[in-house]
């Protein structure tokens, strides 16, 4: 049996849009494959672990759930937004950690709605990867990247790093995760989306270009913005507002995230008021507790 090889990247934070992304992923995959899924470890507990392995096995296809834990300490420094943790930066580890030859990598904050075998199938005519355009900065002009020092086009395609086909054998070839990440230390001002600027600016000449259907924003989908639909191939969650957070979760994109996690171990869970605001407390008491130890060290 041949395998197709998928991959995302997670922490327990995270562990809802994972479970979410991997089995909208694993469940649009080639019928007559077996998926090989792999897992980039942020801190997720042993027995959310062991029900997602439950949920991958309750499928019915053939599936395998694979954990690797990369050194997140190796990229302590690098930019970060949105309160996000150094997990946007672990895919970077990705190509060392296993041997496959091509990987779908998918966001731990998206969905798959599509069947994605002519996307495995395709060629990439040389590119490193196939990603489709980001729907809101669209150029290497559109963000502020250092476009003179590398010589770039500010007309260029900016492509969103949330969902890829990676062809991993000429990512370690060109030394992608090492450009990567020299890019990051050397320019964290002009990294304001984290490693997907530096990635466009490393791979600005070698992607090739997916319909913009396979990356559309859930809200654009809301709200059909510039004919994005709900049925497109990939509704991504991007930004702050998670559909597993109180208040996010009655979108008619969030209601469709949550058709995907009743396929999972977390079957009818929903976020709700008093969890929400008791995180709010926990949260303000911290910033409170951060204050006074200031206070404290500066008298």
């Amino acid at each position: 049996m041949k395998h197709v090889a998928i991959c995302s990247a997670c922490n327990q934070t995270y562990l809802f849009g994972g479970a979410v992304a991997l089995v909208s992923a694993v469940l649009h995959a080639p019928r007559d494959a077996h998926c090989r899924v792999y897992l980039l470890d942020g801190g997720i507990g042993d027995d959310s672990w062991r029900k997602l392995e439950q949920t991958l096995a309750s499928l019915g296809r053939s599936c395998e759930l694979i954990r690797l834990r990369p050194d997140l300490k190796y990229f302590d420094g690098f930019p970060k937004i949105y309160g996000s943790s150094v997990m946007t930066y672990a895919r970077l580890a990705l190509p060392e950690m296993i041997t496959e030859d091509r990987v779908l990598y998918v966001d731990a904050d998206l969905l798959v709605q599509a069947d994605w075998e002519a996307l495995w199938a395709m060629s990439l005519d040389g590119a490193v990867i196939a990603a489709a355009t980001d729907v809101l900065t669209k150029t290497l002009g559109g963000e502020q990247l250092n476009l003179e020092k590398f010589n770039l086009d500010a007309n260029a395609p900016y492509f969103q790093a949330g969902f890829f086909i990676m062809d991993l054998n000429k990512w370690r070839d060109l030394e992608i995760s090492g450009k990567t990440m020299t890019y990051l230390r050397e320019n964290p001002e002009h990294c304001h989306y984290c490693d997907q600027s530096a990635l466009n600016v490393v791979l600005h000449d070698c992607w090739k270009m997916l319909p913009r259907g396979w990356n559309t924003p859930g809200y654009w989908a809301d709200q059909q913005v510039e004919g994005s639909s709900l049925c497109d191939p990939v509704l991504h969650f991007n930004g702050p507002l998670k559909p597993w957070y109180y208040g996010m979760h009655t979108s008619p994109s969030a209601r469709i995230f949550y058709s995907y996690l009743d396929r999972t171990a977390w079957k009818g869970w929903r976020p709700s008021g008093f969890r929400f605001a008791c995180k709010m407390v926990k949260y303000r008491i911290g910033q409170l507790f951060n204050a006074l130890r200031g206070l404290l060290r500066r008298g």
